[in-house]
């Protein structure tokens, strides 16, 4: 069958790949806007299957050795240690118990990390910075809006559920996607000065936090919580959050179906509840395998096998199931140093983005970048609460947070003064210009 959403979503792709050859940013910000809303998987005839993020990943790597705005590759404390990260994912899919699907996994992440690491030299400019932003933030957002407009619609009696065939088709990954999508709406619409744009980042932040909790997912409503938290607690808007989240509360309480409240209650009777039991198990498993390999893990996948269970949890006469949790996954499919490296890039990326929302904090001049610094971190941290309960420890949106980190700690060195510049973490810029080599 051919739609119309098929003819137009393979004539706006199609149209994309000359600009994404010419303009290799362009083709970063157009593979974003696939990665993140999929809008392929909108339509319903041939559009569907289409391999758009690999044709506008060719396009743009092709034009990418001619682009002349290409920068100098930023080298901070995140860049090595995702590096190194990415070169520990290798060692460990050289040694994993499941070889052909390890590396079927690693070539997918691989791909992900490889176009985040073009965007660091295609990006290190305020006005591309931002678009890129609101590329990421307007593709997800649109999932919000809708989200909230459906589940007002329909009384909150039916879930709300991702785009088919994508990694946040179900409940739980989309109520993660959406509550990382929460502060980069609002802090993107405090930056905004046309006030149209402004109007509907807004409205996509307060329909997003009405879609969560129609999710029914438990871990999404958790992530809810820290993400506003998060923004009421850092933000000196609190006084204007706190009546909006009361009315949305009482609201709330007022037409929230009885099986929403049902489906909560399971977070105090956990005991009770087989899903909290399997997370329990999977949970188990990881330690054990890391236990046993506690270098490179098991390698991807190892959790998708009954043959892995019947090793290491016997006595579980289940079938194969996922992590359930970011910090398991990496133990059971990389070992304690694998753990250890992604904990030590997650506290790198929140140190450098703490120490960047200081400085917007004492000169007036970059309080966009304290307000940048503010909305990753809050972000990152509703990928750190939700992914404790779902199996995201390679979601694209969560790696492009370290990537956004090292732009940002970038353009602010730039045009940051050298006797005010020594108050953030210096980048090393590998490439056409002379290598600063003062530590970062």
């Amino acid at each position: 069958m051919i739609s119309f959403r098929d003819i137009a979503v393979t004539l706006t792709i199609v149209a994309m790949l000359p600009f994404c050859v010419a303009r290799p940013w362009f083709g970063l910000l157009a593979w974003a806007w696939v990665a993140y809303m999929n809008p392929h998987r909108l339509a319903w005839g041939f559009a569907y299957d289409l391999p758009a993020a690999m044709m506008i990943a060719v396009c743009t790597i092709v034009g990418y050795p001619f682009a002349r705005d290409r920068k100098p590759f930023i080298l901070t404390r995140e860049t090595l240690l995702v590096l190194i990260l990415w070169g520990w994912f290798t060692l460990s899919t050289l040694f994993a118990m499941y070889p052909e699907a390890a590396w079927a996994k690693w070539e997918e992440t691989s791909k992900t990390l490889f176009m985040a690491c073009l965007s660091i030299t295609l990006f290190q400019d305020r006005r591309k910075f931002r678009l890129l932003l609101l590329v990421i933030a307007g593709s997800i957002g649109f999932y919000g809006l809708k989200g909230g407009l459906f589940a007002m619609l329909t009384g909150g009696k039916w879930m709300v559920l991702g785009p088919p065939g994508t990694f946040f088709e179900a409940n739980t990954e989309v109520a993660l996607v959406l509550n990382m999508s929460l502060p980069l709406t609002f802090y993107l619409a405090r930056e905004e000065e046309r006030r149209w744009l402004r109007n509907i980042l807004r409205a996509a932040f307060v329909l997003t936090i009405i879609a969560v909790p129609f999710t029914y997912s438990r871990g999404g409503v958790v992530g809810l919580a820290v993400v506003l938290g998060v923004l009421f607690i850092r933000d000196r808007a609190r006084l204007v959050l706190l009546p909006i989240a009361l009315a949305g509360l009482v609201a709330f309480s007022m037409f929230a179906p009885q099986q929403f409240f049902d489906r909560i209650e399971t977070l105090t009777n956990y005991e009770e509840d087989a899903s909290a039991n399997l997370r329990f198990m999977t949970w188990r498993m990881g330690y054990e395998i890391a236990k046993d390999r506690p270098i490179f893990g098991g390698g991807f996948h190892v959790f998708r096998f009954r043959s892995t269970y019947d090793i290491y949890l016997p006595e579980y006469p289940s079938i194969a199931h996922d992590a359930h949790s970011i910090y398991f996954n990496l133990l059971g499919e990389h070992g304690w140093f694998g753990l250890a490296l992604f904990l030590a890039l997650v506290a790198s990326t929140l140190t450098s983005l703490e120490k960047l929302r200081r400085l917007g904090k004492r000169n007036a001049e970059f309080e966009w970048a304290s307000n940048y610094a503010r909305m990753l971190q809050a972000s990152l941290l509703a990928w750190l609460a939700t992914g404790a309960f779902l199996s995201v420890a390679y979601f694209d949106l969560g790696y492009q947070l370290f990537f956004l980190t090292i732009i940002l700690k970038g353009i602010v060195r730039e045009q940051t003064a050298p006797s005010v510049a020594e108050q953030i973490p210096a980048p090393v810029l590998v490439g056409a210009h002379p290598v600063n080599r003062t530590s970062g």
